[in-house]
Formats: structure tokens, sequence, C-alpha cells
């Protein structure tokens, strides 16, 4: 291998990982913000997608189909900030337990930090039972679609070099 090859490789792992970030966050965010969407819809849980945007929405879209479709967009956006955080600070972890752990991170993040600050719903302690395992259901599921999708690719790929 020459030397321009040699010097080349940690650029290339770099722009691999961010093009996988990006190709993983997205699938995340368009799957899991759908399914989001739909256990709100099918009343599964009291938490609609449009908290993602409550931020920033006109108080009058919070709960129509729009409110939910820009939080849709929001929550994609949400899953490729969470992709590029694992892709370059757990991806050595091999197995599903990491992005299980990432999954309950993201959760607390959202519920517990920033639903304080922006009043994005009630409590966790006042959604209920129903309400509050979705929610965490969800949130394990991103976790491991996101940890276990980036960790395989990467260490898969670190074995087929050694």
């Amino acid at each position: 291998m020459s030397q321009q090859q040699e010097q080349n490789k940690p650029n290339d792992l770099k722009h691999r990982k961010i093009r996988m970030a990006i190709s993983v966050g997205l699938g995340a965010g368009v799957i899991w913000g759908i399914v989001g969407f739909l256990a709100y819809y099918l009343q599964f849980t009291d938490v609609g997608t449009s908290i993602y945007a409550k931020p920033v929405l006109n108080p009058e879209y919070v709960n129509t189909w729009k409110g939910h479709l820009i939080g849709v967009l929001f929550f994609v956006l949400f899953t490729l900030i969470a992709a590029f955080i694992y892709v370059f600070t757990l991806t050595r972890f091999k197995g599903p337990i990491a992005g299980i752990i990432y999954g309950v991170f993201l959760w607390a993040l959202l519920f517990f930090a920033m639903n304080p600050l922006f009043h994005l719903t009630n409590p966790v302690k006042e959604l209920g039972w129903n309400t509050n395992s979705v929610m965490i259901s969800l949130y394990v599921l991103i976790g491991l679609f996101i940890g276990y999708s980036l960790s395989a690719e990467f260490n898969n790929q670190d074995e087929g070099n050694q």
C-alpha cells in the first residue's frame, strides 16, 4: 500500500462514517417517525409526533395532521443527530446492548431533560402506563436500529481488514 493510500485511510473512514450516519439516521427517522405517528393515531400513546416541533410550531398546528407531519420531519432531524453522536462515540461496542442503552438514554433525554425546558408534553409520571411503555419501547427500537446498524457496519468491516 502506498503512503498516499495510508494517509487517506482515516479520511475515508471519516467520510464513510458520515455517509452511514446520514443513511441510518434518515432511515431511523422515517421508519420510527411513522411508527410513532401510527402509535399516536391508533391511540396507543398520548404523545404525538408534533411534540418534536412544538417549540417552533404555531400552537394552532400542534394537534393537526400538518403539525404531526412537521413533527416527523423534526424527528428525522433528531435521529440524524443521534446517529452522528452514536457513529463517532459508540460504534466500538459490538452487539445490541449499547444501542438499547442508547435508546433508553435518548428517551430520558427527551422526556426528563428537554420536556421540562420546552414543555413538550405532560411530565412522565402524568402520562400513564400505556404512553410511557410505548414511548420507551419506541426509543429502545430507535437506539437498537441506530446502534446495531452502525456498530455492525464498522465492526464487521474492521474484522474484514485484519
